[in-house]
């Protein structure tokens, strides 16, 4: 039993601290206690921050559509325009936990990204114990599950948390075939790495290129002969090439090919369209804020990396060193910015603070990490107590569902977050695009009530000749209801000079 292990169950009741003493001495025990703990920790208030933007709720509202409407190939929007932005791979398994009530909810929908979480504690876990031993792999399990990057992501619908699973396995299968000199295990590391390209597409490639930086620096570009796996290409092409082949059939090729190929998968990753301080700055910055609070620790663990001796916790470590540095790059140079894009960053960070920990010659050690660990995760608890109602009060939606219940029309959105609507209203809600076309619609004797922002609705330069029926607000933005029965033109009698 750890050091770590042995401080955990200091303090408790003495036949349960003999019990545990017992337990824990195994391997399959200290698996257990990574998997107990992190789940504990990434489980709390599970559901309980709702999904008020688009971003978060995209992927809900698509899974809502294979449910209703069985488009599991292209799911649609509310409009009825295929997504074909990202693949599938997120939707499916919402739909997939949804399916059980029928219905996609808070839970359901971020479900995917808490178990994929779990399992990215307990791969953190397993390459921890696999290259440097037990302590290192219990330490960077319980570290990576405490990041503000994985905490964050556990409770969110993106497809973010479940492309970082198949990356961390993918360097698992790496580890467990290059360490152990295991090349039947190739099939499974290319199947891993289609797997994640179903998530987020062109991404799911980069544990790819960390594992051919890390073979590079061991072996040279000739070692990379060691990754020619033609049973393995042929499962990533089947995994990886079918989705596209019909999004490209169903959009078009040429449209397909450059609106979304080329402009969101690929060209958006590579090159920034100017260069300057907030560039360099911003990197550096989301880098830090996902790794935080054990990021603090890491210029400790690469300052100690780089002063190894042995060569072979040098080739172990390197390995680290090298996913930190290709991940940070690949994204840092992207046209695309964003905090959780640096998330593949978090188990690598953990399991070199892990082993950097291990090396450390202090008794007090193990106190020191239980400790701090546990401090982390009381700070933690009460931010989230005192942020998820804050978090939550920023929408009210009382007024417009009791307006919405009175009459089944159509519903359309100006300035707001329309799918963040569709999703907490449970029904279709279209982006109108202007308010002067959705006004001539309804004068035309299209029915349906929109919802548009305040802000937008001053702006406009008369009144509407709708009626307002309610008001509220979505993610911090006051909105009002309006009602078409104010514009449409009674019906006129036969008689009448200007019937017929």
């Amino acid at each position: 039993m750890s050091h770590v292990q042995r401080v955990l169950v200091h303090g408790a009741p003495p036949l349960f601290r003999a019990a545990a003493v017992s337990v824990l001495a195994s391997r399959s025990s200290r698996f257990a206690l990574a998997a107990v703990v992190g789940t504990l920790v990434l489980s709390f208030n599970w559901g309980s921050r709702l999904l008020l933007t688009n971003d978060d709720s995209r992927f809900p509202v698509l899974a809502r559509d294979i449910l209703v409407n069985g488009h599991w190939l292209l799911p649609a929007l509310p409009d009825g325009t295929f997504h074909l932005v990202k693949p599938p791979l997120a939707v499916w398994l919402i739909a997939l936990a949804s399916w059980p009530t029928g219905s996609v909810s808070v839970r359901t929908a971020v479900l995917p990204s808490l178990l994929a979480a779990i399992g990215v504690v307990l791969l953190t876990y397993w390459l921890g114990c696999r290259l440097f031993g037990p302590e290192p792999g219990i330490v960077g399990g319980l570290t990576v599950a405490t990041t503000v990057g994985v905490c964050t992501m556990a409770h969110s619908s993106m497809p973010d948390m479940v492309q970082l699973l198949a990356g961390t396995g993918a360097i698992a299968v790496y580890v467990a075939a290059s360490f152990a000199d295991k090349r039947g295990w190739l099939v499974l590391f290319y199947g891993v790495i289609g797997l994640g390209s179903l998530a987020k597409g062109a991404a799911g490639f980069v544990p790819l290129a960390i594992v051919i930086g890390d073979t590079i620096m061991a072996h040279g570009a000739a070692g990379l002969r060691r990754f020619v796996s033609i049973p393995g290409w042929i499962v990533l092409a089947c995994l990886a090439l079918p989705w596209w082949i019909v999004a490209a059939a169903s959009a078009g090729h040429k449209k397909f090919v450059h609106g979304f190929v080329l402009n969101d998968q690929l060209l958006a990753y590579f090159g920034r369209d100017y260069w300057g301080w907030q560039t360099i700055a911003e990197p550096i910055s989301f880098a830090v804020t996902v790794m935080l609070p054990w990021g603090v620790l890491l210029p400790f663990a690469i300052r100690r990396a780089l002063r190894e001796a042995d060569p072979d916790t040098v080739r172990r470590v390197r390995l680290l060193l090298v996913w930190l540095a290709t991940v940070f790059v690949l994204i840092a140079v992207s046209g695309k910015q964003r905090e959780r894009y640096y998330l593949p960053l978090c188990p690598a960070a953990a399991l070199l603070i892990g082993w950097w920990y291990s090396t450390l010659a202090w008794r007090g050690r193990a106190r020191a990490f239980a400790g701090a660990w546990i401090a982390v995760v009381a700070a933690g608890v009460v931010l989230v107590e005192l942020d998820t109602p804050h978090f939550n009060a920023t929408t009210d939606l009382r007024a417009l569902r009791t307006v919405l219940s009175q009459a089944r029309a159509p519903v359309y959105s100006l300035d707001l977050q329309d799918l963040a609507l569709s999703f907490n209203l449970d029904r279709p809600v279209v982006n109108a695009k202007t308010l002067k076309r959705f006004e001539t619609s309804v004068r035309e004797g299209e029915m349906g009530y929109l919802i548009v922002s305040d802000r937008a609705l001053r702006a406009q330069p008369g009144d509407p000749c709708m009626r307002r029926a309610a008001r509220g607000v979505v993610t911090r933005q006051p909105f009002t209801v309006l009602d078409p029965a104010g514009c449409v033109r009674p019906a006129l009698s036969p008689d009448h000079p200007r019937a017929g």
